[in-house]
């Protein structure tokens, strides 16, 4: 057969030739990326351009005309402050339907920890005083330890429900020269119930092998369908874990113990305004740590009640269990009810921030307030991603969200900003914080999960 190669070689450098010779552009002349498409949205929201200081360009008349890309903080619906706390700082807040705010402080020397909000810079104790002022602090014979009682040692949370009643989750253990929290003695821990008269319709407390002397309820949130269950979350690093109550029998116990989901992450380096944060131990070993080591913190429940959204405090991620496994005790009955539910936590990833509050709404967003960025995000299940929501300067550490809608109209996320970061378990004994604490909401288009 005939070669034909040196012929199709000939004709191929004829081409190539020819379109050089035509070809005048530059080698540069090429497309550097394919075809823009649609690019993602939300990606500017918080960019703009300005000109910058004379101090800063140097005198140079064409460096002070040009307009430099930067960062305005700024994103979402406007912020309302509808609180500023001059006394205590703050940690939860609830809002009812008919606007009436309670909010939960830290208990050292506060002489109340569950409170209501009567003016737009005042608080006064809820239900009254006398419940919030336990008989002592401490038992005389054992100094180390918390006393039992029915008062409000340090309440931690507050909730409503889809009944307007009002939950109060606590914790049972004061905190004793700023930092330090004395053991729980059983019955001191609790979660209360009361009408939105102050009158108290329940008190539920837990035996040892659910809440330990060491236990830190942290967070709550109530389901009324069926026998209606709480789900707190208990951010002690030496057992973190969530517990689940049966509302209905009263029993009480646990899932996820020193789960990978529920444990503190050690090695969590946070940043707030651009600072990185450790912290700066007051007892021993008197050493400097990377963040914290709260765990299992942040807790929601979806609009259907069906999953429970969950985060370490000390970490970036975020996890789901489907409640049904919750709700399974662990017993002679269930002997597989650890494990199953074990195997049931999914990891939703990296969220860009740790976390310290979650909050619903009944269009099924899951709100999650985002401290290293002055912000609140949200995660949208149906897309499996992070969406922007609000940022500003002024939200500094938000802690805690609620999800109201008001019989007046209008639904709003309110959340608490408390300085956390500068308060004096993290600065080394000196607190850094500016009174007032904030209380800011925005408008959401999602209102309330009712969840009964």
């Amino acid at each position: 057969m005939r070669c034909l190669l040196p012929v199709l070689a000939t004709l191929v450098l004829g081409t190539v030739l020819n379109v050089i010779a035509q070809d005048n552009s530059s080698v540069f002349d090429f497309p550097e990326y394919p075809p823009p498409l649609t690019p993602p949205p939300d990606q500017t929201i918080a960019d703009s351009t300005t000109t910058l200081p004379a101090n800063q360009t140097g005198g140079d008349p064409a460096l002070s005309a040009a307009k430099i890309h930067f960062d305005t903080g700024v994103y979402g619906p406007t912020i309302e402050l509808v609180h500023a706390y001059y006394g205590f700082w703050p940690i939860g807040v609830a809002v009812s339907s008919d606007e009436r705010i309670f909010t939960t402080f830290d208990r050292g020397n506060e002489t109340f920890t569950l409170a209501e909000v009567n003016s737009t810079t005042t608080e006064i104790p809820f239900p009254d005083e006398d419940t919030n002022t336990p008989p002592a602090f401490f038992d005389p014979s054992n100094p180390g330890v918390s006393v039992v009682t029915d008062k409000l040692i340090f309440v931690q949370a507050v909730v409503i429900d889809g009944l307007d009643r009002i939950w109060a989750l606590d914790v049972g253990r004061p905190r004793v020269n700023g930092s330090i929290l004395l053991a729980a003695t059983p019955g001191g821990p609790k979660l209360v119930g009361f009408y939105p008269n102050g009158t108290r319709f329940t008190t539920i407390t837990f035996p040892t092998s659910v809440v330990a002397g060491d236990s830190a309820l942290n967070d709550v949130r109530i389901d009324l369908r069926g026998d209606g269950f709480a789900y707190i979350s208990d951010s002690s690093p030496q057992r973190p874990g969530i517990v689940v109550v049966n509302l209905s029998s009263q029993q009480s116990w646990r899932h996820l113990n020193s789960h990978f989901s529920t444990v503190a992450h050690g090695d969590l380096i946070s940043f707030h305004n651009g600072v990185p944060t450790y912290i700066h131990l007051l007892t021993a070993p008197f050493a400097t740590t990377p963040y914290g080591s709260s765990a299992a913190n942040a807790i929601a429940l979806s609009a259907d009640g069906a999953s429970l959204y969950f985060a370490p405090q000390s970490g970036r991620q975020l996890f789901r269990i489907p409640t049904s496994f919750l709700q399974s005790q662990p017993s002679a009955v269930n002997p597989n009810a650890i494990i199953l539910a074990n195997q049931a936590v999914q990891q939703l990833g990296d969220v860009g921030s740790h976390l310290d509050g979650l909050e619903t709404d009944d269009k099924g967003f899951i709100y999650l307030t985002a401290p290293e960025h002055n912000a609140i995000n949200r995660f949208n299940p149906s897309t499996g991603m992070i969406e922007p929501f609000v940022r500003s300067p002024f939200i500094q550490w938000p802690d805690t969200l609620s999800v109201t809608s008001l019989k007046s109209g209008g639904n709003y996320l309110y959340f608490t900003c408390n300085q956390l970061w500068l308060s004096p378990d993290y600065q080394n004994g000196t607190d850094l914080r500016t009174k007032p604490y904030a209380m800011f909401r925005v408008p959401i288009e999602g209102g309330k999960a009712s969840q009964m």
